[in-house]
């Protein structure tokens, strides 16, 4: 297999994720290296790749060339975005990337924007029929007497300035202090996390529904899979319409005796990926694999179905940053 360089762009506190990727390597015996990227000086995953750079943030107008010459210098072959802003960022950049040949899995334009326009996002399920909860902003729940309500920014991931609405009081108050956001209603039943992987041309490989039992942040703590036929083909629906490749994690919500209900769409590895890898979905090996233009499947019925994650914080220490570590 050919010398195949990643770089993790913004990949921060996702030690575990880079870490599967170290394991596939060893055991593909691929010669890569794994570089990361990221605004943060003292993001925890710079202590795991192979080389780690500290790079303007996004809003800078000097990031882009940083980033072409780290890509050039390190002879990257690809650019993983490990969050949403860095999903936006490359889609901003797109023409410039994509000459170097360094978005093999980032998705289309259109795609970006409707996912990550909360929005937009929900006028696409309304028109594909695909079940989700009412959403829109203030106006749309002005008259409304079913509480609560949930009120989200309309671009955002992790959870960030999301609020509870308890009643008309709560209402008034957020439509005067977020008056761009948006209201969702609440629904009870269990939170689902949809891994998905697809190869560079779109062809699925891999969906792996994970219950969320316990979520810190935005961030699932402890989860459980689930290989629940009716989720996984919701999902293959969705995805299909959406034409995603590469890796991708789907949201929603299924309410007792009911159906899934989908709530977000992250065009990204999850925050929670590892829980699949670990369970068999072995999507780093099946993208290197992918990138060396290799034939490959994974057999879903190997998961191990009812599996559980319970996720911990852990430290690094040292003596000396450095802006370029290796």
């Amino acid at each position: 297999m050919k010398e195949l360089n990643l770089l993790f762009l913004a990949p921060h506190w996702r030690v575990s994720l880079v870490k599967s990727f170290l394991t596939a390597r060893d055991r593909l015996q691929v010669a890569s290296r794994l570089i990361g990227a990221d605004s943060d000086p003292f993001a925890p995953s710079m202590q795991v790749v192979d080389r780690g750079y500290t790079l303007p943030r996004f809003e800078d107008a000097a990031c882009k060339a940083e980033l072409l010459d780290i890509c050039r210098r390190e002879t990257v072959h690809t650019i993983l975005p490990m969050t949403n802003k860095a999903v936006e960022f490359l889609n901003r950049h797109r023409r410039d990337f994509d000459r170097e040949k360094l978005l093999t899995y980032l998705q289309d334009a259109k795609t970006i924007e409707i996912c990550h326009d909360k929005q937009k996002l929900s006028e696409f399920f309304t028109a594909e029929k695909i079940p989700s909860p009412l959403t829109g902003g203030f106006p749309l729940f002005s008259n409304s007497s079913e509480f609560p309500l949930i009120a989200k920014p309309g671009r955002g991931e992790g959870g960030k300035d999301n609020f509870v609405i308890e009643n008309r009081r709560d209402l008034e108050f957020y439509a005067r202090k977020y008056p761009g956001h948006l209201l969702q209603k609440y629904i009870v039943g269990q939170e689902f996390t949809i891994d998905w992987f697809s190869d560079k041309s779109g062809e699925l490989l891999l969906v792996v529904p994970r219950e969320r039992l316990a979520v810190r942040g935005g961030e699932v703590m402890v989860s459980r899979i689930r290989m629940d036929g009716k989720i996984i083909e919701a999902v293959r629906r969705v995805g299909s319409r959406l034409e995603l490749k590469g890796p991708a994690n789907l949201q929603g919500i299924r309410p007792v005796n009911g159906q899934l209900l989908f709530t977000d769409i992250n065009l990204r590895f999850g925050s929670g990926a590892g829980h699949t890898i670990a369970a068999g979905g072995d999507m780093p090996g099946c993208l290197y694999r992918d990138l060396a233009g290799q034939k490959i499947s994974i057999d879903m019925s190997l998961i191990q179905d009812g599996s559980v994650m319970s996720r911990f914080h852990d430290a690094f220490f040292s003596h000396e940053l450095d802006k370029e570590q290796g």
